[in-house]
């Protein structure tokens, strides 16, 4: 769901889209037993309650199926909502849904022939033709003018050399923080070594109490029990003024059946207002043709963009996690963290943009996805980058 709010001086768009949570005008995979699809989907009803599902180690509780796939059954369960490989279920619920091994080995194989067509190879750039680390004042001065595009600008691999894989929010609408906080742990890693490990929560807190929110909860739409996300400015306003704790000093609540956030010792409160002091910058454009040149401009200075987009239904995309001709819904906001781009062309107008999403390292190709220059033409709201002192 999208709301209106000014922050930073300027209006920004609340981006939510968390799975399993409702927004207007579509329904997350956690609230939708419809999208349930394949051959044996007649065999096991969504609406069907199994009150626990043992999955090797793993004891999930009030399990629906969502979807089922040859490969994989997407659940929606107690804590939120995640996806198992048929593979690893107890024979009985294998045979329930319709697990085939031999077809499971073939679609397997179909989806990685499409991974390998489609995913922004590693290392593509001659090491002389490497973007070069610009300030934000530099890149600023460069909106306007039109991009030098690159065939190729990649910043996944350094993403997984420092170890921030593509964590899952879960049942709360909090892309935003987690868009952000992977922008902070990338842009603050040291050359050498690992990135540090930010805490999403204290970010959920921090912006609430920007918002001045009495209660410090996940707040809800003003008109109706729905849970709304954050816009992009407030986040960033909130890491101006409270800066950023360690996860480990305040791990993520990953369900919304208590949607109180956990208020941070005060020792914890003042050592993240002195971490990694932050400035975003917002990515404006007379027109959604100049917004996305600057975003060139951006990504091509090396530094990742923290972007609102309209989402389409899951079905829409289904299983490639690619963004092209679906419609983005005009209710339904999700924010995700652009990583790099690709042209065959040279040409704007034919890049695919990497991005980073939030909904754990099984979506798309390993938490990652693609969307055109002409989705992001329909459909990009908010974009902006981080000045990481």
């Amino acid at each position: 769901m999208i709301f209106l709010r000014k922050a930073l001086g300027l209006a920004g768009l609340v981006f939510c889209c968390g799975l399993g949570a409702k927004v207007f005008g579509q329904t997350a995979p956690a609230e939708a037993p419809a999208a349930v699809t394949s051959a044996s989907a007649s065999k096991s009803s969504a609406s069907d309650v199994i009150a626990e599902m043992h999955v090797g180690k793993e004891v999930y509780y009030n399990v629906r199926i969502v979807k089922v796939t040859p490969v994989s059954v997407v659940i929606a369960h107690r804590d939120g909502i995640g996806s198992v490989s048929l593979a690893d279920l107890p024979p009985d619920l294998q045979k329930k849904l319709g697990y085939d091994p031999a077809r499971a080995t073939a679609e397997e194989a179909r989806r990685q022939a499409v991974n390998d067509s489609r995913k922004i190879q590693a290392n593509a750039l001659p090491g002389d033709k490497r973007p070069p680390l610009l300030t934000a004042q530099q890149i600023l001065e460069r909106f306007g003018q039109p991009p030098k595009i690159f065939a190729e600008v990649n910043m996944q691999p350094r993403f997984d050399q420092l170890g921030i894989g593509a964590k899952s929010q879960g049942a709360r609408p909090s892309c935003a923080i987690f868009a952000m906080v992977s922008a902070l742990e990338y842009q603050s890693a040291p050359p050498e070594g690992g990135a540090p490990e930010y805490s999403e929560e204290y970010l959920i807190w921090a912006t609430l109490k920007v918002l001045g929110k009495i209660g410090l909860a996940v707040p809800k739409d003003d008109k109706s029990s729905i849970d709304i996300g954050f816009a992009l400015t407030e986040v960033a306003e909130a890491v101006r003024a409270y800066g950023i704790a360690l996860s480990g000093e305040l791990p993520y609540h990953f369900t919304l059946t208590d949607p109180h956030v956990i208020e941070p010792a005060p020792d914890v409160i003042e050592r993240a207002k002195k971490r990694t002091p932050a400035s975003g910058f917002y990515i404006t454009g007379r027109e959604p043709a100049a917004q996305i040149a600057n975003i060139v401009q951006v990504l091509d200075a090396g530094v990742p963009v923290v972007a609102g987009i309209k989402w389409p239904e899951q079905k829409a995309y289904g299983d490639n996690a690619i963004l092209d001709v679906q419609p983005g819904l005009e209710q339904s906001g999700h924010a995700v963290l652009f990583v790099g781009y690709r042209t065959k062309t040279g040409k704007l107008e034919d890049m695919e943009f990497l991005f980073k999403n939030s909904y754990g390292e099984k979506w798309g190709e390993r938490g990652y996805g693609l969307a055109t220059y002409h989705y992001l033409l329909k459909n990009l709201q908010d974009a902006l980058f981080l000045d990481v002192h």
